[in-house]
């Protein structure tokens, strides 16, 4: 367990450092890397993993991350990386994407965060999003300890990601699920007034920071 702190806190200083630096997944498709209107929010101090943010920056080659949420008008496609609190400002943000047609990719950081702040993060992703966010698990053990725990994702296609790290259950009565890991629902989609929600319970950012070439066409795939 502490090798694996040890790590993660190694990565989140190394992915600090890679954001305005460069891009560790070469370069992505020119549909991608030339869309305006695909964004991702950074939530500053509310996001959980920077390495998270930095593998969904590093796909969309840095030209679309964004802080400023007051400024942030609807989107064809906006993501945000492992979330815990989200302010009224970012939520009214995503609501008005989803109900202006676009697609919004809200990845839970509920997995990395204190008693209180689960609290408050369920509450939001339960009232603004009608999404309900079980308790974190930790995949490691849940493998056997030998075993490589991977997500199966089933839409927008199949995919196979490798997922070291802590997951939380994801639920909603209208919701359909789109990826898996030991037997959980990790992922879902759902509609949103005119737009699109998926909801990630199992940070992807971190595996396209680390270049997976399955996180990578999944993520393209759900763009397109």
């Amino acid at each position: 367990m502490t090798v694996r702190l040890t790590r993660r806190q190694f990565l989140e200083c190394s992915a600090a450092a890679a954001v305005p630096l460069g891009w560790r997944l070469g370069r992505a498709s020119s549909e991608v890397s030339r869309a305006r209107e695909q964004l991702v929010l950074d939530l500053g101090p509310h996001c959980s993993l920077r390495e998270s943010l930095a593998g969904y920056a590093a796909a969309l080659e840095g030209r679309a991350l964004r802080t400023d949420v007051s400024s942030l008008a609807p989107c064809a496609v906006l993501i945000v990386p492992a979330a815990v609190a989200i302010p009224p400002a970012a939520v009214r943000a995503l609501t008005a994407c989803l109900e202006a047609g676009g697609l919004v990719m809200l990845e839970s950081g509920a997995g990395f965060a204190s008693e209180r702040d689960l609290s408050r993060h369920r509450a939001v992703f339960r009232d603004a999003f009608h999404v309900q966010v079980g308790s974190p698990i930790d995949l490691w053990p849940e493998a056997g300890g030998s075993a490589i725990p991977y997500v199966d994702f089933t839409w927008p296609l199949s995919a196979q990601v490798r997922d070291f790290s802590r997951v939380v259950p994801l639920a909603s009565g209208v919701g359909e699920s789109i990826a898996r890991v030991n037997g959980l629902v990790v992922g879902l989609k759902r509609p949103f007034g005119r737009g699109k929600l998926i909801v990630l319970g199992s940070p992807l950012g971190p595996a396209l920071w680390a270049g997976d070439s399955e996180a990578r066409q999944w993520l393209r795939a759900v763009i397109r």
